[in-house]
């Protein structure tokens, strides 16, 4: 005689060997880390499946951007044993004030390491080039799976790699079409006041030439990094009171109204910068100095409204003259603007600052006591490398070349 199979069952009348519906499983894993969920791809097809899906992906860095970044810190390690950066993940302890070291790996790039360049971080993914000739290939990497790539050469990097004096380059714009979902890089370049413009698209894995945003009022601003928002690519155009938008689904330039700077206003120095503080993509971070020393900064932003950007408000304002003047070197214009990287998820209302992408020193500013921005900077467990660079990132698993 068979002897019957006892099924036993929880509290809840299920059988014990029972395995959760799929949105029990991804509430589970969507909390774990990235290191750990790597790991788990092996438990089954199954599991596999869900962590390599877009869908959780997605789901995965939304909530990861309801936390407070962690950080990475860049630096050439002259003790290995051949030519390579050092990439430092550190997590952000608001109440000492600290950086706090969690692993090191290295990974290769054959340039000068002080002419190495890192873009800021878009889902966790960075760019690496080198610099503004940029003569060498583009490596796109994720410190948090540690998962790398290295782009083929445009066809502007082919040709005139070795004119560098003629060749003006922005650095490349990174960002990600909202309707496919597939990620692609421009690359914007002005050759004897002629400009051209690639894109790598990522889905396709290839280069393909487009149409350069309209002249000649409207050329953009080559020393400015372009802001992703919503599926569109902005950059300063030479007329600061417009700027130049790029459909990363159309592939097609338009020029919009910047809606903080007017035509007549006394405004001497803007920058636009997407930031890695909020968990919505549609949202842009837009600091202005005027006359009066103050920097302001306001938040916009885009609903799919041609390109156009809205004005929602002012966040907060502080006064660089209060700014003491030991936070900077002789090379630094203590009246210049200072960059949001960090804004506390767990409430005190703390913003971090810096003075430059990659900047040796990051400070505390409390938007409700505006004293505090020249006493508190950040420091580092264990101390910084004194050539390092640090950008703020939140972890992911995006790998754009294997989606």
């Amino acid at each position: 005689m068979k002897k019957q199979k006892s099924h036993v069952k929880d509290k809840r009348g299920r059988e014990a060997n029972e395995i959760p519906n799929d949105d029990v499983l991804e509430e589970i894993l969507v909390r774990l880390p990235v290191k750990t969920l790597l790991r788990f791809q092996i438990v089954s097809k199954h599991w596999r499946h869900t962590i390599k899906s877009r869908s959780f992906k997605e789901r995965y860095m939304l909530h990861q951007k309801t936390k407070d970044p962690k950080f990475l810190c860049i630096y050439e390690d002259k003790n290995w044993y051949e030519p390579n950066l050092a990439l430092m993940t550190m997590r952000l302890e608001w109440s000492s004030t600290c950086l706090v070291e969690e692993e090191v790996y290295h990974i290769s790039y054959e340039h000068k390491a002080n002419l190495v360049v890192f873009s800021k971080s878009l889902d966790g993914l960075f760019l690496i080039y080198g610099g503004k000739n940029l003569n060498r290939p583009i490596m796109v990497i994720n410190p948090a799976n540690r998962w790398s790539q290295t782009l083929p050469l445009a066809r502007i990097q082919l040709e005139h790699c070795l004119d560098n004096n003629k060749t003006e380059f922005s650095p490349p714009g990174f960002g990600k079409d909202c309707v496919t979902g597939i990620y692609k890089l421009v690359l914007l370049h002005n050759i004897n006041n002629t400009s051209s413009c690639e894109v790598f698209d990522f889905g396709a894995k290839q280069w393909r030439q487009v149409v350069p945003p309209p002249p000649p009022n409207h050329r953009i601003k080559h020393e400015h990094a372009s802001t992703f928002a919503n599926g569109w690519l902005y950059w300063f155009s030479q007329d600061k009171t417009m700027l130049v938008a790029f459909d990363l689904h159309m592939e097609i330039f338009r020029v919009v109204p910047n809606p903080v700077i007017e035509a007549s206003s006394s405004s001497s120095s803007v920058e636009m910068s997407m930031r890695s503080v909020d968990d919505d993509r549609r949202l842009v971070w837009i600091s202005e100095i005027n006359g009066d020393g103050m920097q302001h900064v306001w938040r916009l932003t885009n609903h799919n409204t041609g390109g156009a950007l809205l004005k929602m408000g002012k966040m907060f304002s502080f006064d660089l003259n209060k700014v003491t003047s030991t936070w900077f070197d002789d090379t630094n214009d203590p009246s210049s603007l200072l960059r949001l990287e960090a804004i506390s998820k767990n409430g005190g209302n703390k913003v971090m600052l810096s003075k430059q992408p990659g900047s040796e020193n990051l400070l505390l500013f409390q938007p409700l006591n505006p004293t505090s921005i020249h006493n508190r900077i950040f420091s580092c467990s264990p101390a910084r490398p004194s050539d390092s660079v640090i950008f703020p990132y939140f972890p992911s698993l995006a790998s754009p070349l294997c989606s």
